[in-house]
């Protein structure tokens, strides 16, 4: 009797241990899960940082060169006024007549 009690106490304490190193193995797993669902969220969201930026970067840049092309295209019209009004004002010189 001593015996079956002997064997029946190691091995409801196996399983006790058993069951033990299996919640381990489920919570470290659930840990598992949610580390690598951390991490794929926080790389998400800067890859979606970085995406913002470069779309305000793009906007800059397309901004500057409008500003550029209208600030080159008010030189050009003022400039070639100034060579319209400058070939009106050139006389022929007068021609030398030759001995």
């Amino acid at each position: 009797m001593q015996r079956r009690g002997f064997f029946a106490a190691v091995f409801l304490t196996l399983l006790v241990f058993a069951y033990a190193q299996e919640e381990e193995t489920i919570l470290n797993r659930v840990q598992d899960y949610v580390q690598q669902a951390a991490k794929q969220a926080q790389e998400a969201l800067t890859t979606v940082q970085e995406s913002q930026v470069a779309r305000q970067a793009k906007g800059w840049v397309t901004d500057g060169f409008s500003s550029l092309q209208d600030y080159w295209s008010t030189w050009t019209d003022k400039l070639s006024g100034l060579w319209e009004k400058a070939d009106a004002a050139v006389v022929e010189p007068p021609k030398k007549d030759t001995p």
